[in-house]
Parts: structure tokens; C-alpha cells; sequence
């Protein structure tokens, strides 16, 4: 579904994404690990729009999107949530969900299941009160729910446990699994490895813009050396 190809990208002299290649599969959970500083949110800067490459090519569903503005590639189900919960704080939960759905993937039919994942998400219940009222928890699931009610076909979660609690990163990992059993493509950022290898089938280890290693969480499990270094299990 998406495949990059070449990606490199320097913020004046210095470099923070070298040939960064791999391919998200349609229907697969793949989880981009690596500490903080790793390249990690400045690749979905670069894969949804907000950054543009100066090196590699970017195809999404086959298509060539290099250079596509955040905009276009949304139209086309390519959709990200950010590190934090981005909301509209001043609006209610069930206005922040219509917004979204104003701006739905064209001939996506999702509108059925996105009912129920709002519901499983636990959203229902506060859909008239404020945005800005919500956990930090919470919050997070309405940036996904948001995210889902455009129609997206590729999802990326950038972070989505950073700064919450145990609990809650527990949930929030039964929720995601949730949304790939529907079929849902994902691409996860994510520092909390634990987090991350317990929940991804396939996974890449990015360490300062570079792919240090790539595999199942079976071969991450059983390499030492990635243990010692980035796993720490």
C-alpha cells in the first residue's frame, strides 16, 4: 500500500532521514521503533505531506504522491495522527468527528464500522461534551476517531501512548488491534518498545534516519544484539 523508496531529507548541514526504504503492506500493523531523535516523526512529516523530501520518491496504492501536499494525500486515505492529541479543544467531541467526516476520502463507504469504532473507542458517551475536557487518553482516541472518519485507507499513529498511563497504554493497544482486525492498514511511530513489539506484526529500527534493522517481532525477540541495544527485553 505504501512504499518509499530512497527517502532522505537534512535540515541544513544536518542529515536526520538517509535512504530510508520499506513497504507497508495492505492490512499489516508495522511498527517504525526507535528512541527519541531517531527520524522517526520527521519520516511522517516527509510520507504525509508536511515536509518535502530532498531525495526518493514516495507511492501510495501505486501511485507516484512525491510532493503532494498534506491535503491531496488525505483525500486519498493517506492519514496521520500527531504526537499529542490534536483536537478542536473549543468544539464538542461529536463536532470534532463531523469536521472530519466533512472532509471524507472520496467513494469511501467506512461510515457503517466507523459508528462502531467510535463506540468501541468509548466515544459516544461524551460526544456532546468538550474536546478540551477529555484524559489525555481519551483525547488520543478521538485524534484516531478523527483520523478513521475521513475514510482512511493508511493509517499512521505518531506516538500514540507517549505520556499516558500504563492503563491506558493498554487499552489503547486492544483499541488499535481493533481497528486492524477491520482491516485497517497501520503505520506506528512509537518509542514505548514494549509497546510496539507486543502490538506490530513486522517491525523497522530507525536510529538517527537510518534503518538499523528490519523484522518480525520474533527476529527482534531473538536478537541480542537489538535486544541489548534498542529493546531492551
Amino acid at each position: 500500500m505504501l512504499r518509499l523508496q530512497g527517502i532522505s531529507h537534512h535540515f541544513g548541514g544536518l542529515e536526520v532521514l538517509r535512504n530510508i526504504e520499506f513497504i507497508v503492506a495492505e492490512g499489516e500493523l508495522l511498527g517504525l521503533i526507535g528512541p527519541n531523535g531517531a527520524g522517526k516523526t520527521t519520516l511522517f512529516n516527509v510520507i504525509t505531506g508536511f515536509v518535502h523530501p530532498q531525495r526518493g520518491r514516495i507511492f501510495f496504492r501505486d501511485r507516484d504522491v512525491t510532493g503532494y501536499p498534506t491535503y491531496r494525500l488525505a483525500r486519498l486515505g493517506l492519514v496521520r495522527t500527531f504526537q499529542g492529541a490534536r483536537t478542536f479543544a473549543n468544539l464538542s467531541v461529536e463536532d470534532c468527528l463531523r469536521v472530519a467526516r466533512y472532509h471524507r476520502v472520496a467513494g469511501s463507504d467506512r461510515g457503517g464500522e466507523l459508528e462502531k469504532v467510535v463506540r468501541l473507542l468509548d466515544l459516544d458517551k461524551f460526544a456532546t461534551g468538550q474536546a478540551s475536557s477529555l484524559t489525555a487518553g481519551l483525547a488520543r482516541l478521538l485524534g484516531i476517531a478523527m483520523a478513521l472518519s475521513t475514510g482512511a485507507r493508511l493509517l499512521l499513529l505518531d506516538e500514540p501512548v507517549e505520556g499516558v498511563a500504563p492503563i491506558v497504554v493498554q487499552e489503547l493497544g486492544e483499541k488499535i488491534r481493533y481497528l486492524k482486525s477491520l482491516g485497517l492498514t497501520i503505520l506506528m511511530a512509537e518509542q514505548n518498545l514494549h509497546f510496539a513489539t507486543t502490538i506490530s506484526d513486522y517491525a523497522y529500527v530507525i536510529e538517527k534516519g537510518r534503518i538499523r534493522f528490519q523484522g518480525t517481532m520474533q527476529d527482534l525477540s531473538h536478537d541480542d544484539a537489538i535486544k541489548q541495544k534498542y529493546l531492551m527485553i
